[in-house]
């Protein structure tokens, strides 16, 4: 019996730690760019992983206007990278894009970050210029 709510004990406490893992994707682009602009987006990723987990993190660019993908028009090369966590160590990873010549309007940027059942998402409006 004594053993029976050991073992549930710990599966509780077990289960418990998995639920409170997280992470954060943290990233400052620029509020506008401007035509024919190269810009390397800089995206830490800060965890309390105390395992290694390995994910991935994609970046999507999409027309502020009509929500349709921009990716290839604006040379978003490399939109999904893969990751493998270092216990309670953040991490940074970099998207390179070019805004094209005569490009009206704004685009957004999504990044989504996923590690097992574990997952975070940010959203940024990035206008573009002359």
């Amino acid at each position: 019996m004594k053993n029976s709510l050991l073992l549930v004990l710990l599966l509780c406490i077990g289960s418990f730690a998995n639920a409170q893992e997280s992470f954060r994707i943290i990233a400052k682009p620029p509020a506008s760019l401007k035509w024919g602009q190269s810009y390397q987006l800089k995206a830490k990723v800060a965890h309390n992983f105390t395992t290694e987990k390995t994910g991935g993190i994609t970046c999507t660019l999409l027309n502020a206007k009509t929500h349709k993908p921009v990716d290839g028009w604006f040379i978003n090369i490399f939109p999904f990278q893969y990751f493998t966590t270092i216990a309670n160590t953040p991490f940074e990873t970099e998207f390179s894009f070019t805004v094209p010549h005569q490009y009206k309007g704004s685009f957004e940027i999504i990044l989504v970050a996923q590690a097992d059942q574990i997952k975070d998402s940010v959203h940024y409006l990035v206008a573009t210029h002359k």
